[in-house]
């Protein structure tokens, strides 16, 4: 993080498919590799820190992160996650891009009513939407045990919100073999024809295949991951993520839906259950300060144990 504004160590992001659980440094100078059964590709955050709205915040020296916060000066949205992606395996099911938790939201029941019906108007909007509050104890029976085979047979949605990929994507561009793709930490360029074509069709609208190179970006105004807060959603206060998710990270992923086409999902519109899921690539987001849990809380303490024996040796090594 040399160079970086200092509030920009508060999100951790990390690769879940990485043998190596690999963080990614948002407004770093280089992309980070992502590589896996389904793809092979680079990853690029980018992550609107303070210095770009408060001109007496600490401004960043690193290039990558000052030229960041130029790009996000013109621009609303708290972050940018840019994907550029060969397939080594073309999907037969439907594609979504998924926000989900690990374990069930508690809320009181007339927030969950609430929020059941604002969630339905948006699945009216957005034919393709998808979510579920997750496993819950009534809904398998209440007992712990018929709980944890319904967990083991993986009979089960996990608490998420989901979109078709191709309709949830901000940008995709399609490199044709031999072509130079777009480089990631700069803006991506994609007709307007061909971005309302996209969110019309949802699932359907891009040809997967393996020979191109997809380079995609999801952005965001209403999400600020550094203070963990929702903000700029009209006619709603800025709240803060722990009120609805409690202190538990938030995963974003790709994943297929098997067993069934793109067209048949469309007039079956089946459940997520995670048996009938083939995960593409999951990210975790955390703040150290707002979050419990997690992978980067097991980084983090694993780096901790390993900068204690790097002491305890240096402190052997000067007594003798």
């Amino acid at each position: 993080y040399d160079g970086q504004h200092p509030e920009l160590h508060k999100i951790c992001v990390v690769d879940c498919d990485s043998p190596f659980l690999q963080r990614i440094v948002p407004n770093a100078m280089e992309c980070c590799k992502l590589d896996n059964e389904c793809f092979e590709g680079r990853i690029y955050v980018m992550i609107r820190t303070p210095d770009v709205d408060d001109a007496k915040q600490i401004k960043p020296t690193l290039p990558s992160a000052v030229r960041i916060s130029n790009y996000m000066q013109s621009r609303k949205r708290r972050f940018e996650f840019q994907f550029q992606v060969k397939l080594k395996k073309i999907p037969t099911g439907p594609l979504f891009l998924g926000c989900e938790v690990e374990h069930p939201i508690k809320i009181s029941r007339f927030t969950k009513s609430l929020s059941s019906v604002l969630l339905a108007m948006i699945r009216r909007i957005n034919s393709g939407f998808h979510y579920s509050w997750g496993l819950m104890g009534a809904e398998v029976g209440g007992e712990q045990q018929q709980q944890q085979e319904t967990i083991e047979d993986g009979n089960y949605e996990k608490s998420h919100l989901s979109f078709p990929v191709e309709a949830s994507m901000d940008r995709i561009v399609i490199t044709k073999p031999g072509d130079t793709p777009p480089v990631l930490g700069h803006e991506l360029f994609e007709s307007d024809a061909s971005v309302k074509r996209r969110r019309k069709m949802g699932a359907g609208s891009v040809d997967w295949n393996l020979e191109d190179t997809y380079t995609m970006c999801l952005w965001s105004a209403y999400v600020d991951w550094i203070t963990w807060k929702s903000i700029n959603v009209v006619g709603v206060p800025s709240f803060s993520l722990n009120s609805v998710l409690g202190k538990q990270p938030v995963y974003l992923s790709v994943y297929e839906v098997k067993g069934i086409s793109p067209k048949d999902y469309k007039k079956k519109k089946p459940l997520h259950l995670r048996k009938n899921l083939s995960v593409y690539t999951r990210l975790e987001l955390s703040n150290p300060y707002k979050t419990e849990g997690g992978i980067s809380e097991k980084l983090q303490l694993e780096n901790a144990d390993s900068l204690s024996v790097t002491e305890t040796t240096h402190s052997i090594e000067s007594l003798e």
